[in-house]
């Protein structure tokens, strides 16, 4: 089924045409995204260009897609039972509701340029896909909260993966990528203070050193 979603178009680009970025504060992004990896709005957002809830409102405005409030959002369960909740956790998606005929789903996404995505979950599910934009950390936060109660195991069998049952390697599996994850941003936003520290020179490179050194026992 095809997906509804918006003509590709960089993060950068569209956040330009919003006014909500300069293009120096841009060029300053990338170079650290090039540096340490990471998303673009996640770099954005930790430098301090702008909030969460700036990003999201204008990728809204843009992309002219819904945006998603976590605070008095009621998901389906029908919806939530599409995908299961390794798979979720996996892809940052986070089926919220469902039509009365089964035929169109709606997710969020932190990343609604994500066309490939997008296109795997419709094939997934046998149906059409409306996207609606939401922050990656209230996103995530918002998986692992509506999965926690198993809400997600109807839906492992639609994905192809193995059904989660007594076994519980599966749910270990998943908490491990969640705290994988965590651990990746937090050292992404790590190197990024140091980096601001050493360009604003409160920090040395020699005193960065001598402290790596001292905590690796060397």
């Amino acid at each position: 089924m095809a997906p509804t979603t918006p003509q590709r178009m960089k993060l950068g680009e569209l956040l330009l045409k919003a006014g909500v970025i300069t293009e120096q504060q841009l060029r300053r992004a990338l170079a650290e995204q090039k540096k340490w990896g990471g998303k673009l709005g996640t770099v954005l957002v930790d430098l301090g260009f702008l909030d969460e809830d700036m990003l999201v409102k204008a990728l809204s405005k843009q992309l002219g897609l819904p945006r998603v409030d976590f605070s008095g959002l009621v998901v389906s369960p029908e919806a939530l039972g599409r995908l299961g909740a390794e798979y979720a956790l996996d892809k940052h998606v986070l089926p919220i509701a469902i039509d009365a005929a089964g035929k169109t789903l709606v997710v969020a996404l932190a990343d609604p340029a994500n066309l490939s995505l997008v296109d795997e979950i419709a094939r997934i599910c046998g149906c059409r896909v409306q996207v609606a934009i939401a922050g990656e950390r209230a996103l995530d936060r918002a998986i692992r909260q509506y999965y926690s109660d198993g809400a997600g195991n109807a839906g492992a069998a639609s994905t192809g993966r193995q059904p989660e049952g007594v076994d519980e390697s599966a749910s270990l599996e998943s908490l491990c990528r969640q705290l994988e994850q965590l651990q990746r941003r937090q050292v992404s936003f790590l190197k990024s203070l140091v980096e601001m520290l050493l360009q604003k020179r409160y920090l040395t490179r020699e005193e960065y050193r001598r402290v790596l050194q001292k905590s690796q026992g060397g």
